[in-house]
């Protein structure tokens, strides 16, 4: 993956969430020259050694913190240059290839299992999703989780139009009930179920 693919991933993450984090900060543009201050003033993240774990683990790169501190610290300086040429650099995790069916090479079987797997890998029960499943009830619980595995896939590529959050229930008290877990749900646009995620996502891959 190049460092243009993994800026773009970024920026992607930034225009899904920075709406519904009111930490965040949607009007900030990033690119490479962006600071990591400016970086995590627009997506609310979290200090360095956290932030390196995670992206560590996400783009499977076994690097120590001696060398995340040097890329991410001091963050007035460092930029998103320095992030994505060292994610590109160390990054093992593989790209993905079409699986072959009934004789013939399909990429959005590949993209289906790659989904299914990486979400699996984030602690979330998948052995009941189906291509059919819908995608809706996993957006209300994993929401976070989805729209980091999906822009991943399609390498940042827009996938899905927004996540405006609209109340379940009606009626002042679910209004105020800012407690509850099962309160919003989110349109997904016409992505309604995993079938129509994989294609969204290969159609992204093909049109690179």
């Amino acid at each position: 993956m190049t460092p243009e693919e993994i800026l773009q991933i970024f920026i992607e993450r930034h225009r899904l969430v920075s709406p519904l984090d009111p930490e965040a900060d949607e009007t900030i543009i990033l690119s490479m020259y962006s600071t990591v201050d400016d970086w995590r003033d627009a997506c609310d993240l979290l200090p360095w050694h956290g932030l390196a774990k995670a992206l560590d683990d996400e783009f499977e790169m076994n690097a120590t913190d001696e060398e995340w501190r040097s890329v991410l610290k001091p963050s007035y300086k460092r930029t998103l240059q320095d992030v994505c040429n060292f994610i590109g650099k160390k990054s093992k995790k593989g790209a993905i290839e079409p699986v072959k069916l009934f004789g013939k090479e399909c990429l959005s079987a590949a993209v289906f299992k790659a989904l299914k797997n990486n979400l699996s890998q984030r602690n979330i029960d998948t052995n009941d999703i189906a291509p059919s499943s819908e995608i809706s009830p996993y957006i209300e619980k994993y929401l976070g989780e989805i729209i980091t595995e999906t822009t991943f896939l399609s390498k940042g590529k827009k996938v899905f139009d927004s996540f405006k959050p609209k109340l379940k229930k009606r009626g002042f008290w679910n209004y105020i009930n800012i407690f509850d877990n099962d309160r919003y749900t989110y349109p997904t646009g016409g992505v309604k179920t995993f079938r129509d995620l994989t294609l969204k996502i290969v159609e992204a891959k093909t049109s690179e």
